[in-house]
Order: C-alpha cells, then sequence, then structure tokens
C-alpha cells in the first residue's frame, strides 16, 4: 500500500478507468468540466433539450407519466419551450409514495434497484435508482472537490451516520476503505474515548478531506477546541444533508484553518448544488431547478419552494420534484466566472419555518443566531405543533440555569410575541433522526405562501 500523497492520487486516478464503470465516469467528468463554463444562455439550451428526452421518455415507458400526461392532455411534442415545461404537474413525496411501481421504467435497457430516504422529515420515502446514477454522482463531487484543488484519490475522512453507508469492516470493506483512502468516525456513537482517538488518528493520516454531517462535525470541532487539539489541516471541509449555520461555519474554518464547501444534496437526487470557494452554491447542471410560490415562478431574490428536475435520472425521472426544501436564487452572477445557475440562499426545509403569534413567519436560522450569545447551550431543539406554543429543549452546559434562561424567555417573546407560549425543558440528550441528523427545528406549521 503505497502511503504518500502525492504518489497516490496519480497511481489512483491512471487506474480508475479500468475499475468498472471507470470508463463511464470520466466520460460524466470530461462533459461536467466543459459544460460548467457555458454561459447563461447556452445552459438553457441545453437543459431544455435534455428535458424534451426526458419528457418524451416518461411518456413512452413510464405508466404513472403516460396516465398523467393522457388526463392532462399533455403530448411531448407540446413542449416547445421552457414555459410549456413549467405547465407540467409537480411531483410530491405523496405521489411517490403512492405510485412507485408505476414511476419505475418499463425499459428493459434500464435496469433500476432499490433504495430508500433516510427519514428525515420523519418518514421514509422509497424510490428506485440506475447504474447511472453511480457515474453522474461521483463526477459531480470529483469536479467540485477539484475547485478546492484536492484530487481523486487523496485521503478523506467522514463523520457520517447513514448505517447503510458506514463499512460494516469485514476483509472486503477494509480493503474497499483502504483503496478508497477512507476513514470513518460514526455520528450515532460519539463519546470522548472515539473522538480522541479519531483525532490522533487525523493528526497521523492528515486527510484531504473531511465530509460531514455538520451538527456532528460541530460537536467534534468543539471537542477539539475544549481540549486544545491542533494539527488537523485538510484542503477541505465537505457539509451536507444538514445546513451549515454561519456559526458553524466559523468554528469550523477556525478549527480546521480551511474552507467549508457547503454541498446541497438529498439521497434521490445525489449532488444538487456544490459551493465553489467564491462562496456561491452553483446548482449543478444535471438538475434543472424552479422556484415556486403560490404555484407560480418567482423572481430572483424571492423566497419559494424547490422544484427539481433530475436530467439524468430515466430508471425513475423526477420531474418538477417538490423535494420540500425552501430557496432563493441569486440575481447576480458569479466572479469564479462559471455559468451555473446560484442559490443565494438555502433557506431550509418547509418544516424548519416557525410562525409568530401575529401570524408572521420566522425561519429558524433565527436560533443559531441568538442562541450563539448563550455558551451554556451544548445543543438544542425547538419544536411548533401550532400557532401558539413553542417548545424548546436544551443540552446545557451549566450547572446554574436560571439567569440565562430567563433571558432567552425575554428574547423569544420580543421575537414570538407575548401571546407565545413557550416552554424551555434542560435534558440531558436529543436523539438523532434514524439518518444520523440533528434536527435543530421542526414545524407542524406551514407557511401560508406554499
Amino acid at each position: 500500500m503505497i502511503r504518500e500523497n502525492n504518489y497516490y492520487p496519480v497511481l489512483f486516478s491512471a487506474f480508475r478507468p479500468f475499475w468498472p464503470g471507470g470508463q463511464d465516469l470520466r466520460k460524466r467528468q470530461k462533459e461536467l468540466e466543459q459544460t460548467q463554463w457555458l454561459s447563461h444562455e447556452e445552459l438553457e439550451a441545453l437543459q431544455f433539450d435534455h428535458i424534451k428526452k426526458l419528457i418524451k421518455y416518461a411518456y413512452e415507458y413510464i405508466p404513472y407519466y403516460q396516465r398523467v400526461f393522457t388526463n392532462e392532455d399533455i403530448h411531448p411534442d407540446d413542449i416547445k419551450c421552457i414555459k410549456d415545461f413549467q405547465a407540467l404537474p409537480y411531483l410530491t413525496r405523496g405521489d411517490i409514495n403512492h405510485h412507485l411501481n408505476e414511476l419505475v421504467t418499463r425499459n428493459p435497457n434500464h435496469q433500476v434497484i432499490p433504495n430508500s430516504t433516510g427519514g428525515s422529515t420523519g418518514v421514509p420515502m422509497q424510490f428506485y435508482m440506475e447504474k447511472a446514477f453511480n457515474w453522474w454522482d461521483p463526477a459531480l463531487e470529483l469536479r467540485g472537490r477539484g475547485w478546492y484543488g484536492v484530487r481523486e484519490g487523496e485521503r478523506i475522512a467522514l463523520v457520517w451516520g447513514a448505517k447503510r453507508d458506514m463499512h460494516n469492516w469485514s476483509w472486503r470493506e477494509r480493503l474497499k476503505a483502504r483503496i478508497l483512502q477512507e476513514r470513518y468516525l460514526n455520528a450515532f456513537d460519539l463519546n470522548d474515548q472515539k473522538m480522541k482517538a479519531f483525532s490522533e488518528m487525523l493528526i497521523r493520516w492528515k486527510p484531504a478531506i473531511i465530509r460531514a454531517y455538520v451538527s456532528a462535525l460541530t460537536l467534534f470541532a468543539r471537542y477539539l477546541s475544549d481540549k486544545q487539539i491542533a494539527g488537523i489541516r485538510p484542503k477541505l471541509i465537505e457539509t451536507t444533508a444538514e445546513k451549515v449555520t454561519l456559526p458553524q461555519r466559523e468554528l469550523l474554518e477556525e478549527t480546521f484553518s480551511c474552507k467549508v464547501a457547503d454541498i446541497y444534496s438529498s439521497r434521490e437526487l445525489g449532488t444538487i448544488a456544490f459551493q465553489c470557494p467564491v462562496g456561491s452554491l452553483h446548482v449543478c447542471e444535471t438538475r434543472y431547478i424552479e422556484i415556486v410560490a403560490n404555484n407560480k415562478i418567482v423572481q430572483p431574490g424571492e423566497l419559494g419552494e424547490i422544484l427539481i428536475t433530475s436530467l439524468h435520472q430515466y430508471g425513475m425521472p423526477f420531474i418538477r420534484y417538490k423535494i420540500g426544501d425552501m430557496a432563493i436564487s441569486a440575481t447576480n452572477s458569479c466572479s469564479c466566472g462559471r455559468g451555473l445557475p446560484i442559490l443565494s440562499e438555502l433557506v431550509g426545509r418547509l418544516q424548519d419555518f416557525l410562525v409568530t403569534s401575529e401570524g408572521h413567519f420566522v425561519h429558524g436560522g433565527y436560533f443559531p443566531h441568538t442562541f450563539r450569545l448563550y455558551p451554556e447551550i451544548a445543543r438544542y431543539q425547538v419544536y411548533q405543533p401550532d400557532k401558539n406554543h413553542l417548545k424548546i429543549k436544551i443540552v446545557s452546559k451549566s450547572s446554574d440555569d436560571s439567569t440565562w434562561l430567563e433571558s432567552i424567555h425575554r428574547e423569544l417573546h420580543k421575537c414570538f410575541g407575548e401571546e407565545m407560549i413557550i416552554s424551555v425543558d434542560i435534558v440531558d440528550h436529543i436523539p438523532l433522526t434514524p439518518a444520523g441528523k440533528h434536527r435543530f427545528i421542526i414545524s407542524d406549521v406551514k407557511p401560508d405562501f406554499v
């Protein structure tokens, strides 16, 4: 096993095309290196060509879309411009749950395998994916890492929680982890002893990337700070599966002395957007994104719900898919020179919005900005069951909670109104979701513009 970081990536990259699917991966990488520099107009034209092909395929091979298009009197030849496409019906998680088998292709050339989401919104969603997914998604990841000078085959440490992604450490899995240059810390099972061992390994091993759930990596960074452990200096921190807050980003960049790249991704779609070194969250050209509110496309700079069409998933197409996230598209281009669309803000999931006693909505981002002023707070979770109640759980680092809890009540009433009934409970532990994520905000109150 070659240990030198300078040599291994060169050999890894040279032999990768000879792996199963390696040539297909290289083909996608080459295409993506070119398409990222297309102009806005060129990219729109390319995406619309892919959209027309996808609609035609869905009409011919996907029973669900055959039925929906027929009922709506829609034929692929009717889609002559992007506005025609934007008149097509949405696809929701409910549609997928109720019509899963109808959404799978009948074309024998596209073989699919079952998969499911992690259930961070409460209920896992079953879906199907095809082999091509395993070529496009790594190609998108490798390109994004290349923006930061990270080469294919460089060492990657993962602070991860999804059990299906964790190696079970049979000899085959150990060999695979060594070849891929991967080391894991299980986000489901963090304690001082394991974080100490992981930190010592990272100092010796010197990974180029740390990829993590941001809540778990934040906990690890705080441990390093508390124990005054230094010397872990990757080229890049990749955060995914959870929205990274400004306080978290500042802590991670200070602790690890490198950039934090936020990746917008999902289990069913893979990489959707990747943050460039300038700081723009670029939507990958393999996804066509629309932002809607009140069933209308909003203007850049306006908040709305995200619709995603995945342009290369034919085995089970996602066409105008309501993924459940809110965002604002940018009004300007990026100084990095890439023509890829930009999300100026990925606001969060529909479940991340809270409502004041006067009926105004407040995004969950209010809490990290407010709670950062209270060093006593180790972790928290906010739950709003209705418009009149807020229930907050806090894991406290303090032995005397009376003074700062009174201050928190005052601050929250300023924002949410004096009529809001607010309860704050000090707890020992806040459980993770089945996917290993920490949900800061859970709201049963939906914004009225969705």
